[in-house]
């Protein structure tokens, strides 16, 4: 396990070394950018996400599995539990998240066919793996059983996963059948993919890409045929735009650009502070306004000359609820 960026960094950079491969030839094999790699590989970029993984592994010749041990994702107990099935299907399965949330909904709906039984799997499970549970907490996993899963870290769902398809295959059903993404269906090429950094706030007077805002990398369809650079991703923060339908942990593609049209939602440093997320109006004599789209907000006047847009919303990504 390797959760240190810079030891992981190091251990791909290995890696492709070893497969002769420059970075370049690694982005041709890949889609991933050269920026991506090279920062990956000096420790600047953090631990890759489940999904770069998926491309990554092949043309470094490691295995999907030993990667996500590397990478801190699974232990190597686990990794050593997992049926050829389920690594076979989480190969397949275009987002790994969906595919372990959809196991649990899978697992939930099936058991509510013999409450019995389900209460009864339930409270066997929850107490092989909670021996100290409370009364009341077992209740509440009863009545809830989505809570069951709500706190489970990535590394205990794929555990869960794995334990889904061992039933099926010893039931001669094939998982691949059964786990199908809806992301399957989606044409691959009607959209090139973009690599964007997703950001957590962005401070006046510092760069947009400072390291220190950046929490993960993401990929994102490239519909706008934007180059690196040209956007990024930031999460939401207050409940000033739910008029837009843009609540607090949304995610906003943001296209980076210092102007935007008269109202657009636009991300703009105001007075030295934190980026904020407002409707742009412009008034014939130059006044430029932010307006919320929630009435218990007061649009802001420009006044600060060092204020700046940074550029414009082109996508929400809404965040379940």
């Amino acid at each position: 396990m390797l959760t240190n960026p810079k030891e992981f960094g190091s251990y791909i950079k290995a890696l492709r070394t070893e497969k002769g491969l420059s970075i370049r030839q690694l982005r041709d094999k890949t889609g991933v950018s050269n920026a991506y790699f090279s920062h990956l590989e000096n420790g600047k970029r953090g631990i890759p996400s489940p999904e770069i993984l998926m491309k990554i592994h092949e043309p470094l010749g490691v295995s999907y599995d030993e990667l996500m041990e590397k990478a801190g994702y699974i232990s190597a107990e686990t990794r050593l539990e997992l049926l050829p099935e389920t690594i076979k299907t989480m190969k397949s399965y275009k987002d790994l998240i969906e595919l372990v949330n959809n196991a649990s909904e899978m697992f939930i709906g099936a058991m509510f066919d013999d409450p019995k039984e389900f209460k009864q799997i339930l409270v066997n499970e929850v107490q092989a793996t909670h021996a100290d549970i409370s009364r009341e907490e077992m209740d509440e996993v009863i009545n809830n059983p989505e809570s069951m899963f709500e706190h489970l870290t990535l590394e205990e769902k794929i555990s869960f996963l794995n334990g889904i398809i061992k039933d099926f295959v010893q039931q001669g059903i094939d998982p691949s059948e059964i786990f199908k993404s809806n992301s399957e269906k989606i044409d691959d090429n009607r959209h090139p993919v973009l690599f964007v950094p997703v950001l957590g706030y962005i401070a006046a007077g510092q760069p947009i890409l400072a390291e220190e805002h950046i929490e993960e990398w993401t990929e994102i369809p490239n519909m706008w045929n934007l180059k690196e650079n040209e956007a990024i991703v930031l999460k939401v923060k207050g409940d000033s735009m739910i008029g837009s339908r843009i609540f607090e942990g949304d995610k906003v593609v943001i296209k980076l650009q210092p102007e935007v049209e008269n109202g657009e939602i636009a991300v703009v440093n105001i007075n030295g502070d934190e980026a904020t997320l407002k409707r742009v109006k412009k008034t014939e004599n130059g006044q430029v306004i932010l307006y919320p789209d929630n009435p218990n907000y007061e649009p802001i006047f420009i006044t600060n000359e060092k204020a700046r847009i940074i550029g414009k919303v082109v996508q929400v990504m809404f965040e379940p609820k």
